[in-house]
């Protein structure tokens, strides 16, 4: 499972919260109107995203992308070395 599932950002409902270190992010709707944006909190005070919820959003996706490829990788080395051996 990635960091935002697929399913979960087409869901206008949903609220799937992401821990990011000692913060919490919480996106959006991705359906929601523009004046609506996500936040970002650390100890109960939320802090709403206006200019860099987009960024943020683009690197989670690009390190559930990572993590996807990486797991599909993982799985699909079947016991093989990753690395070339030299004989």
């Amino acid at each position: 499972m990635g960091l935002l599932v697929g399913r979960e950002r087409e869901d206008a409902s949903a609220g799937h919260a992401v821990a990011l270190g000692p913060y919490t992010y919480l996106p959006a709707p991705v359906r929601s109107p523009s004046g609506v944006n996500g936040t970002l909190s650390r100890g109960g005070s939320p802090v709403a995203l206006k200019a860099t919820e987009s960024l943020l959003r683009d690197f989670l996706d690009a390190m559930s992308a990572l993590e996807a490829d990486l797991a599909r990788r993982w799985v699909g080395s079947d016991g093989r070395p990753v690395f070339s051996r030299p004989e």
